[in-house]
Parts: C-alpha cells; sequence; structure tokens
C-alpha cells in the first residue's frame, strides 16, 4: 500500500509535465568524464535543456588537499575494475635505472624493492640487488661468505639482509623462480626443462656458474592487512627540535606512522611460504596456490657464495582489493546533492563499495603544533608540511566543516535502471552526504575473486545549481522515548530564505518504519488544512505538503509537523529533506540539526529508546481465522517489530501442531529494525487446508543471539 501511495504521490508531484532539463556530473562511460582524466583534475558537470541536449557544460576544479588515487585499476574503456595479473609476466622485473632509495616495479604501478637494513644503508643495497632483476641473466647478485676462524661451519661474515618486495596492494602471485648465471652449452638441456616462460637458451652467457645456487633460503609473505612503516628509516623517532617556523616549534612527539616500523629478518608478522637450508635444485620453481601478497622478503642464509641471476615472481588472476579514490571535487559554489546512480556488473562473491563526504573547505583536516611555550596553536598546511616529518602532529579532522565518509551505498539500490528513461531519475537514490556543499569526494573499493572481478561503467551525481534554501536547521522533541509504542513527536524546521533561492513546498522526514498518523502541519504558527495539503505516509518516511516558502519575505518561517511514530533503534535520526514539487528533478536540501525553535531545549534530530532488551517485541496474532473462502478473515497476519537491528538478519516463522509436528514455514525474510507483517494462508506445506484447531506460532530472529517468541491460536471454519 505504501508502495502505491508513493507511485501516486510521485505523479501528483510531476503530472504530465514533459521531462525538463537537469544538471549531472559523470564518472566514465561514454559520454562521462574519463576516471584518468578526473584524477588529473579535468572534469566538468553539463547542464541538460528539456530536449536532453547539454546547454552547457561547467568545469569542475580540485582541490590542492586530498589528491586523488587509485590501487591497480584497470583503466581500459570506459569502465574501471581490478587489475587481471597475466600469468606470463614476471612482475619483479625491475627498473634497474630509476629511483635512488628503492627500485620500482613497472608492472605493478606504486611497487618497488628495498631491502631491511637500517636506515644507515638505505639506499646503498640497489646496486647488489639489482641486478637479479633486470631480466638479464648474464648477469647475478653475488653474495660473498668469509667464514669465521675457530667457529663452526656456516659462521662467518655476509650479507644477512632480507630483499623486501612491497607491491603496495595485495597482489595475486602463485609462482616464484629464481636461479643462477647458466651456460647456454653446457646448461643447455637444464635451461630447456625451464616451464613457460622458458627464457631463450641465446641469452645465457658462455659460462656456467651453476654450483653457485642458492641452498638456504627463507621466503615470508603478508596480504594487504598488515602494515609497516613507509621505509627503513620508519619508526625510528628522529626529529629536528631545532627547526622552527615562525613561532612555532617542532615537536619530539611521535605519529602513528612513526611508531610503525620496518619489515625486519624472520618478521613475525610476515608468513613463511617457504623456509629451506637442504635446497639441491639450481633452478628453484615455487608453485602454490594463488595467494593475495602485498610484502615479500628473500633472506638467504649462506653457508658459500652464492649467486641470482633472476629473481622471478608470477601471477594469475583478479587483484583482491583495488582503489579509486577521486580528488577534492570543488564546483566553486555551494550546490545541493540529489541522487547518486551508477552502471556495473558485480558477479557473485564480488562486490563494490562506494561512499561519499562532502565539505564547506578545501582541506578536511586541520594542522596544529606546539609554540615556544610548548601550547599547541593552529597552523596553515604551509606552515605544517615545513616541520620535520618525525615531528608533526597528526593532522585533526575538521568535523564541523566536512561529513565523515558515508557508509557503503547499496548497490542494488542506486543501480540503473535501463527500463526508466535517464533524465526522469526515477532510479539511484539519495546522496548520504550532507549538502548543500562545495566540495565532494568519492571512493570506490572494488572487491574481486581472483577468477572474476566487478566491474563499475559510469557513476552519476544529481546536482542543483540553486539551493532551496540558505540555510536549514530542524529539531525534534523528545529526544528520548520510554517504550516502544507509538510516540507524539513535533519536528521543527528553521529556513533561513533569500531571494536567490528556488524555495519549497515539501518536506520529507525519514521515519525508518511507517508514521501512525500526522497530527498537525502549522506553517509559522497557522495550522495548514490537511484536507487540502494531505500528508503522505510511506513505508519509511513521511511528506507534508504546504503554501510555498519563497525568498527573504517568508525568512524564518517556520514549518512544524507533529506526527506520531514508534522508534524502534537507540538513535535513531530523523534525517529531513525539503523540496519544490515545481522541480521535476525533485532534489532535496538536507536539513541540519540545530536550533530551530526556543521551545525545546535538544537542537537534535536523533532519538534515544531505552537500552538493552529483546530485539523482537510486540508479537501481534489473532486467537482465531477462519480461512474458510467467504473472504473474510482468510489470513493469519503475524505483526512484530525488530528493534535495534542494524544489519540483515533472518527471520523465520513456523507453524506447529499441538503434537509438535511442523506444519507450515512461511519464506524466511532479511530484516533490520522495522515494523512487520507476515501473512499465512492456512495451509500446510503440500497446499492443503489445515483441520479446524489449536496451533502454535514461532517467530525466531537469528542475530548474535537467538531471539524466540511463541503463542497459539485457533483455525476455525
Amino acid at each position: 500500500m505504501a508502495g502505491i501511495m508513493l507511485l501516486c504521490f510521485c505523479g501528483v508531484l510531476l503530472g504530465a509535465a514533459p521531462a525538463l532539463g537537469g544538471t549531472e556530473y559523470r564518472l566514465g562511460g561514454a559520454e562521462g568524464n574519463p576516471w584518468q582524466a578526473i584524477l588529473a583534475g579535468e572534469s566538468l558537470y553539463q547542464a541538460f535543456a528539456a530536449d536532453g541536449q547539454v546547454e552547457r557544460q561547467v568545469s569542475v576544479g580540485i582541490s590542492p588537499f586530498g589528491a586523488g588515487a587509485d590501487t591497480l585499476i584497470d583503466f581500459s574503456g570506459t569502465s574501471i575494475q581490478p587489475r587481471l595479473i597475466d600469468p606470463s609476466v614476471n612482475i619483479a622485473r625491475a627498473d634497474v635505472d630509476a629511483g635512488r632509495t628503492s627500485i620500482p616495479l613497472p608492472y605493478i604501478p606504486g611497487s618497488r624493492v628495498l631491502n631491511n637494513n637500517g636506515c644507515w644503508s638505505w639506499g646503498n643495497f640497489q646496486p647488489s640487488i639489482k641486478l637479479m632483476l633486470d631480466g638479464d641473466p648474464t648477469t647475478a647478485s653475488f653474495r660473498t661468505f668469509v667464514q669465521k676462524v675457530g667457529s663452526p661451519p656456516g659462521v662467518g661474515y655476509t650479507w644477512r639482509s632480507s630483499v623486501v618486495f612491497d607491491f603496495g596492494a595485495g597482489v595475486p602471485i602463485n609462482r616464484i623462480r629464481f636461479f643462477p648465471r647458466l651456460s647456454r652449452r653446457e646448461d643447455h638441456q637444464l635451461i630447456e626443462t625451464m616451464k613457460a616462460p622458458t627464457p631463450e637458451a641465446e641469452t645465457f652467457g658462455e659460462d656456467s656458474f651453476l654450483a653457485n645456487f642458492l641452498a638456504w633460503y627463507e621466503i615470508r609473505t603478508g596480504d594487504n592487512s598488515v602494515v609497516f612503516g613507509h621505509d627503513p628509516c620508519s619508526g625510528d623517532g628522529r626529529s629536528s627540535a631545532s627547526s622552527r617556523t615562525g613561532s612555532v616549534a617542532t615537536s619530539k612527539r611521535r605519529t602513528v606512522l612513526g611508531d610503525l616500523r620496518w619489515v625486519r629478518n624472520g618478521d613475525p608478522l610476515l608468513t613463511v611460504l617457504e623456509s629451506t637450508r637442504e635446497n639441491l635444485d639450481p633452478i628453484v620453481d615455487m608453485r602454490f596456490p594463488t595467494r593475495s601478497v602485498r610484502w615479500l622478503t628473500l633472506r638467504a642464509f649462506p653457508l658459500r657464495d652464492y649467486e641470482i641471476a633472476e629473481f622471478e615472481i608470477y601471477g594469475d588472476g583478479y587483484v583482491d582489493e583495488t582503489t579509486y579514490l577521486t580528488p577534492i571535487l570543488d564546483f566553486d559554489q555551494a550546490v545541493t546533492w540529489g541522487k547518486i546512480r551508477w552502471d556495473g556488473q558485480v558477479p557473485a562473491g564480488t562486490r563494490i563499495e562506494i561512499r561519499t563526504r562532502t565539505g564547506h573547505t578545501p582541506d578536511p583536516l586541520l594542522y596544529f603544533a606546539p609554540n615556544i611555550n610548548d601550547e599547541l596553536i593552529p597552523i596553515t598546511r604551509a606552515q605544517y608540511d615545513d616541520i620535520d616529518k618525525a615531528a608533526q602532529l597528526l593532522p585533526v579532522y575538521d568535523a564541523d566543516n566536512w561529513s565523515f565518509w558515508s557508509s557503503p551505498y547499496e548497490f542494488t539500490a542506486g543501480q540503473r535502471d535501463p527500463d526508466q528513461p535517464a533524465n526522469a531519475w526515477q532510479d539511484g537514490m539519495l546522496l548520504l552526504s550532507p549538502g548543500p556543499s562545495r566540495y565532494i569526494q568519492i571512493a570506490i573499493k572494488l572487491f574481486a575473486d581472483f577468477n572474476v572481478a566487478p566491474r563499475l561503467d559510469q557513476l552519476t551525481l544529481q546536482l542543483s545549481e540553486t539551493l532551496s534554501a540558505q540555510a536549514l536547521v530542524g529539531e525534534i522533541w523528545p529526544i528520548e522515548v520510554n517504550s516502544f509504542e507509538p510516540t507524539p513527536f513535533t519536528y521543527v524546521v528553521l529556513p533561513t530564505l533569500s531571494d536567490d533561492n528556488a524555495g519549497f513546498d515539501r518536506l520529507e522526514i525519514l521515519t525508518h518504519v511507517q508514521a501512525h498518523a500526522v497530527r498537525t502541519v502549522r506553517l509559522d504558527g497557522q495550522p495548514v488544512d490537511l484536507d487540502q495539503f494531505v500528508p503522505h505516509l510511506l513505508d519509511d518516511r513521511l511528506i507534508v505538503s504546504f503554501p510555498p516558502l519563497t525568498g527573504s519575505a517568508d525568512n524564518f518561517k517556520q514549518v512544524e509537523v507533529d506526527f506520531e511514530v514508534p522508534v524502534l533503534r537507540f538513535g535513531t535520526e530523523f534525517s529531513g529533506w525539503v523540496f519544490s514539487s515545481t522541480d521535476p528533478d525533485q532534489i532535496r536540501q538536507r536539513i541540519d540539526p540545530g536550533n530551530a525553535t526556543f521551545r525545546f531545549a535538544g537542537d537534535l534530530l536523533a532519538v534515544n529508546t531505552p537500552v538493552g532488551g529483546d530485539l523482537l517485541v510486540d508479537v501481534q496474532v489473532p486467537q482465531v481465522f477462519t480461512p474458510n473462502g467467504d473472504g473474510i478473515n482468510e489470513t493469519l497476519p503475524i505483526t512484530y517489530k525488530l528493534r535495534e537491528v542494524t544489519a540483515d538478519r533472518p527471520m523465520q516463522v513456523h507453524i506447529y501442531d499441538l503434537a509438535g509436528r511442523l506444519v507450515a514455514h512461511l519464506p524466511v525474510i532479511k530484516a533490520r529494525s522495522g515494523v512487520f507483517i507476515q501473512e499465512w494462508s492456512g495451509r500446510d506445506g503440500q497446499g492443503v487446508l489445515v483441520q479446524p484447531g489449536t496451533y502454535i506460532y514461532e517467530l525466531t530472529l537469528d542475530s548474535e543471539e537467538q531471539y524466540t517468541q511463541r503463542g497459539v491460536f485457533a483455525v476455525a471454519y
């Protein structure tokens, strides 16, 4: 019924008016801003005319703070998806002439090779490592061993540090191969036994160093959940307390990054992939089930001289977790956000998480440093950057001007509906981040299975350059309730209006469950005729209408709504939006909590409930029902409430006879907090009407604990 009312209401608002133009910001797709161009700061939004043609295009800037980034994204075509690793490519092949303190691995952007010796030798290891990563089997990383006189064999002097591969993200790896320098003549048969990719014999040299193979070694791996410092100097706590920035001194307080240590030999945070002191194979070709690897270390335990001509790493499949992050997008003015939608594919076993945040300043962070009296004072970003990194305090999130990242959007709810005209915006979902705002940032995570990956083709934001109001504050009263019964509430909205605002004549309040009634709507203290302006009660919200508020003449005119609804979750926020019925896009402007009236002291839009208690409450089942075909009382309605259920949980309803035999079970539903009605037709599992008599109903909620309620009812004919 609520769904029918929603469709009818939209029809009332939109009527038979022709589709008008709108304003959209598009990422990806055939007609949107290219995904990579956005990272470079090149994008625009478009305003469309009534016929759907582009009327004008407006450049979108980027903030100098919060740069965009991508982690192993495949940008081929007009979509984004996780990178597919080619099993024939050696991902350890390095650009040995690039980098001073680390060796980059071009096949995996952002990956690098370092050592784990102390900070004192950082950067000095490169010549000794790069020869085993250069793709040339005639060169080798060679290590000498000097036996200590008077000590047992194997005790002596050599290079004992580990080679550390940091891929920057989890990469699907299933093979490692390494070998010494081989002779194309003497070792010809051995070379031919090498599996694909098999090096050409002509690429090897004349002399054989087969005896120099690595006999003792250990290889460890770690996935993306393992966190280390950025380099061998991380975590040493060094600072330069003598530097100054004006009156701001540096501090020896250590940052979280500074507390992170670098990789150790035999690091316990990493998992041993292979450890041997009895290797007899000159060519080591390790194959293992595909695993996600960000960190890989190679450590040798030599009893003698050894060499590695080539150390190769191979993978196969999609990177299991990739990230696309836009820069902070600057729309040059505060805009109202409407809906967000996307088009893409999410095969079974994969998922896409999309989040947004909005703000009013170009930088979401605040910076502080101690002055000469060791008192913390705010500083600029430029001053912060001038402070020694080891002495920088952690920035503080500017929660007054920036929203926190939204919860992930439900992918199916925001999916583009190809059966609906795109410019009608009947699909998509409301942007979760507050507006109006000048700045927005979008984060997209793609989670793949090694064998299959999700794909995001296009993401579109609906926006309006004209605000409904300059500002909107609202509050609800009461802000605490003592039960889970329907409670009378008053919702007050105070608008700040100027002559260039679009105005509004609709107020939408998110109630989470269907409200029982709207008692009164008042505009500037005067009741609104509810016979003329009929409220609409939907499944999880209500919408009230009233004469339009427009321009400075209606500035500070309060809108008040009295309604009744149960509150089933502690801290339930009654979010609200206003919009105009004449706006074909129905773009809603969000209401901020604040002091909307002096009558109430809450200044909040959230309501608290009693803490604790059952999650399954207020079960109501009629004592008797009569499925006899007369059209009256034909089904058994089973009504119940779920409270404090924040994630989808299975809800089951079973019917038993008095002997405890299962008679029927209703389809299992996935549910969160709310009011629910399920109906039983009086038929058993074979579709046959049950005999008259007394039966037992059983409701079960599978949460962290199982909640069950039972009762009896009668079937009569």
